[in-house]
């Protein structure tokens, strides 16, 4: 019996076995499919997806055959790894120097008959086989040989596929990880500067109360800018910590809703102004999302509409419909419009539009977190606008 050499790239090899994490790994039905078929091709009771690893022969898929793995140094399935772009066939190992007294020849599972395709990867290292065997004597025609080798390359493909997966899980955590942190820090620095900011806010009005008529015009100018800035860093602090926590929102935890009632709910929350009008259809449709993401969503839309709104007579109107696929929402308002420039940006975080709101404390981030929220419900948000007529905000939500 002669063992098989070594590949001579066999490091390399294993190694590129190795990135498949596939050695013990349970069946799968993929891949008992092929070596069913293989079987019926090639009229052989035996069909095997085996991998060559360090010291045995493993086998993936096993159609025919109740074992699991054999040593490699009995392994037919080594030989023909050295010959990576060549079918491996034995027609009968009884008479063949190579095989005639190997174990696996003179006794159980009485191999005479040997096919292998290796199984070579896209890096050209061999892996193992897809190969067929049978107790009797046995020649494969050149269209049987050709499909072996055909279904030898689905083998491949699956294994590719598997591999890709496991990268782009791998990478998935660490971009999870990546932004984890990237949100701590965010967090962690908002917090750090929302007190000695409030400190500086408290001594500016401490100034501007006790100090006020003691200064001249130019003064009174500085402490205005000292308190319009510490203001809009209040605001940019504040904005920084609600886009951080609106990625914890708990999308996955879904619920039936009343729809005007959650928009009952929204108007409940804001410290509305009598000169604020806002109308929805009193309609009751319910609908299947996420209660804590939506009422996000709304409460910043609604809260824009006030809040940039040039009007005396501020009018909002929430319109919904339920489409076949998706639910639709509209917040419409009779707000001074938006430019197309601003359109293009107006979703990116800390923008901030020319008809800045009228307190001045505006971060940039509430059109941010509602697209973000959108999209983690997987749906869609556009804008339209017409200047000096008002805006529209248009989100779905798939079903």
């Amino acid at each position: 019996m002669q063992i098989a050499p070594l590949p001579a790239n066999e490091q390399e090899r294993l190694r590129a076995l190795k990135e498949y994490h596939i050695l013990d790994t349970i069946p799968e039905a993929e891949f008992d499919a092929i070596t069913h078929l293989a079987s019926e091709i090639c009229h052989t009771p035996v069909a095997m997806v085996t991998l060559v690893d360090a010291h045995r022969q493993w086998f993936k898929s096993k159609h025919g055959s109740l074992a699991s793995e054999t040593s490699r140094d009995l392994s037919f399935c080594a030989h023909a790894i050295n010959t990576p772009y060549e079918v491996f066939i034995v027609p009968d190992a009884s008479k063949d120097e190579r095989f005639a007294d190997n174990p696996l020849v003179t006794g159980e599972p009485n191999i005479i008959f040997y096919a292998g395709v290796p199984l070579v990867n896209p890096e050209g290292y061999a892996l193992g086989t897809l190969c067929v065997s049978d107790s009797q004597p046995k020649e494969l025609s050149k269209k049987k040989i050709k499909a072996l080798q055909s279904l030898a390359r689905l083998v491949v493909a699956q294994f590719e596929q598997r591999k890709n997966i496991i990268h782009l899980r791998h990478s998935q955590d660490e971009l999870r990880n990546a932004y984890a942190d990237l949100e701590s820090f965010s967090t962690i620095a908002a917090h750090d500067l929302k007190s000695p900011l409030n400190n500086i806010i408290t001594i500016t009005h401490l100034l501007e109360d006790d100090y006020s008529a003691k200064l001249d015009a130019e003064g009174n100018e500085y402490i205005g800018f000292l308190k319009a800035t510490a203001n809009q860093m209040s605001a940019l602090v504040a904005g920084i910590l609600n886009y951080s926590r609106s990625s914890s929102i708990i999308l996955d935890q879904k619920e039936n809703i009343i729809v005007s009632g959650l928009i009952e709910e929204v108007k409940g929350l804001m410290n509305i102004p009598r000169n604020v009008k806002i109308a929805f259809e009193t309609v009751t449709p319910e609908i299947y999302t996420s209660r804590i993401a939506l009422k996000q969503i709304l409460l910043n839309l609604v809260d824009n509409a006030i809040k940039y709104n040039d009007k005396n007579k501020i009018s909002i109107t929430i319109h919904f419909r339920d489409d076949n696929d998706t639910y639709t929402f509209e917040v419409k308002d009779n707000g001074p419009g938006i430019t197309e420039d601003d359109q293009k940006r107006i979703f990116d975080l800390f923008t901030k539009l020319k008809n800045s709101s009228k307190d001045g404390k505006s971060s940039g981030v509430g059109l941010s977190i509602v697209k973000r929220l959108v999209e983690k419900l997987r749906g869609t948000i556009t804008v339209q606008s017409e200047l000096g007529i008002g805006t529209s905000f248009i989100f779905t939500l798939p079903k």
